[in-house]
């Protein structure tokens, strides 16, 4: 079995392992992950980010499309942000959603309102924030998941690792 086809299989055995689980080890209240909206919009920039990054390289025609899905992202997770600091139910998922969601209200200005270019030729003053914003932001999102359980956090961290990889290949594969 080849690499790829065994990566693939560890995302199912999570999702059972963790259907199987159905607890929190920590606190022993019930938790399902699939109902939690943190993880599926970890889990969800993250694989938005590996289309956008794949797509560059593979299908160039789409990378615009999945690059607007990156950040119409931002959305909802400034709507998970802010309904918990309306609930007073604040805790490290709502700053990694808040960060998501200044990251792509910085992208969409910077992009679409100002039209300012800063990825070829390369301007390190916008670039460097730009991809440094990013990469906290998702990871803060997928490593608060540790504190709901370990099922959801491996699952959204091998989404997070993922991305990262796919943004290396993608950097490596690119014509200039």
């Amino acid at each position: 079995m080849d690499c790829k086809r065994s990566a693939l299989l560890v995302v199912p055995i999570l999702i059972f392992s963790g259907l199987a689980l159905g607890q929190d080890a920590t606190s022993g209240v019930e938790y399902s992950f699939l109902g939690d909206p943190d993880f599926w919009l970890a889990t969800g920039v993250n694989l938005a980010g590996i289309g956008l990054f794949a797509s560059r390289v593979h299908a160039p025609e789409a990378a615009r499309w999945f690059g607007y899905g990156t950040q119409l992202l931002g959305i909802p997770s400034l709507a998970l942000g802010l309904s918990d600091m309306m609930a007073h139910a604040t805790d490290l998922s709502t700053w990694g959603n808040l960060g998501y969601a200044a990251w792509a209200l910085g992208v969409f200005v910077v992009d679409h309102v100002l039209g300012v270019e800063y990825r070829n030729p390369a301007n390190p003053a916008i670039l460097i924030p730009y991809v440094a914003t990013y990469y906290i932001a998702i990871g803060f999102q997928t490593a608060v998941l540790l504190d709901k359980d370990i099922t959801p956090w491996a699952i959204a961290g091998i989404a997070c690792v993922a991305n990262v990889a796919a943004s290396i290949y993608a950097r490596l594969h690119e014509s200039p």
